[in-house]
């Protein structure tokens, strides 16, 4: 497992990945309808997210690049201020209703939920090919076995009700479920607690 800072082609290779893997995710497709356009957007969206983790955040990678886990402070946010920082932001402005209703619909989560010195996993994927091999389970077990040691909480949000079990499995439970109606938009809140691991 790596914990290297990445190099922008690096950065971009992951940003194409992840923009795969999250044409399928509810809080992108509510925020763009289009397949097509969802994967392009994605694309532009995630490499600013993943160029501000590379400042900022723990950063896992197998060592084949098969796949990838964030560990971000629950309560330091992304801001517009993150996504200026990323030389591609012009086209993030190109699809402004597309970043409006996503920011909105990331805008509910509240990080107030999680206690303070919490790393949440923000986010963590796995190349659509690759995807059944336990990649994403390695991934965030040496992200526990790390962080647990050094004090930090453990937690993450999904919108995905099918992921829930996956993390329980790890040994995180919900702390707090809400649905967001005008989104159509489920989102658990859970923590990392191992005597739930099953």
């Amino acid at each position: 497992m790596k914990k290297n800072k990445m190099d922008m082609k690096t950065l971009k290779y992951y940003a194409r990945m992840a923009a795969e893997c999250y044409a399928k995710d509810p809080v992108h497709m509510y925020a763009t309808k289009s397949e097509k356009w969802r994967k392009k957007y994605d694309y532009h969206f995630m490499l600013a997210r993943l160029m501000t983790s590379n400042r900022e955040d723990i950063i896992y990678t197998d060592e084949e690049n098969r796949g990838l886990c964030v560990w971000r402070d629950a309560h330091n946010p992304y801001t517009i201020f993150d996504f200026w920082l990323c030389p591609n932001w012009p086209f993030l402005a190109f699809y402004a209703k597309s970043t409006i209703k996503l920011l909105k619909a990331y805008g509910h989560l509240d990080a107030k939920v999680f206690e303070k010195n919490t790393l949440i996993i923000s986010p963590v994927f796995v190349a659509p090919e690759h995807q059944g091999k336990g990649i994403a389970t390695k991934l965030i077990q040496k992200g526990i076995d790390d962080l647990v040691p050094q004090g930090y909480k453990l937690g993450l949000e999904t919108q995905n009700p099918d992921n829930v079990g996956f993390y329980e499995k790890l040994g995180f439970r919900t702390k707090k479920y809400v649905y967001f109606k005008g989104e159509k938009i489920h989102n658990y809140y859970m923590v990392y607690d191992p005597e739930t691991k099953s």
